[in-house]
């Protein structure tokens, strides 16, 4: 079997990968149109055909390390997502589509979270999603309940 070529990308190149993606899932699934608006007079990416306001972020798979005190260093996996200044205004997006890469030339399918905004009103801004949940917690982790809600940006609103 031939071996994957892929390349890297920059941070701008991210960005159009994941606003490409969810164009084409949105298209492809929902039949639902969207297109980029200009970064210097929006604070979000992608506007819908049924009017929704989309920010989109792209991240890479990450090891964090965590130190506990007087004890051992463990390691997680996440990805972490950066909302600017602008995108914390009240009424800037309706959702914030974060897609969770594994491999560092996108090759793979991304693993998708559609959270409202309003989830995430007065919080940091940086989205920090652990990538792999253990199986035998009770709760899911931050976030988790929103993978693939595709379904809340092709909800009808009237």
């Amino acid at each position: 079997m031939p071996k994957k070529v892929g390349m890297e990308r920059n941070f701008m190149q991210k960005g159009y990968v994941g606003e490409t993606y969810v164009m084409a899932k949105l298209m492809r699934d929902f039949n639902i149109a969207s297109v980029k608006v200009p970064q210097q007079f929006f604070s979000f990416d992608l506007i819908t055909s049924n009017n929704r306001r989309l920010e989109v972020k792209t991240a890479l798979l990450r090891k964090f390390e965590r130190k506990f005190e007087k004890y051992a260093t463990s390691y997680s996996d996440a990805w972490e997502f950066r909302r600017n200044p602008k995108q914390h205004r009240e009424g800037s997006s309706n959702f914030v589509v974060c897609l969770g890469f594994q491999s560092k030339d996108f090759s793979d399918e991304p693993r998708c979270f559609i959270i409202p905004t309003k989830e995430l009103r007065g919080l940091s801004e940086v989205i920090k999603i652990t990538a792999k949940p253990k199986k035998r917690m009770k709760k899911k982790p931050r976030y988790w309940e929103y993978e693939d809600r595709w379904d809340l940006i092709a909800e009808d609103k009237s």
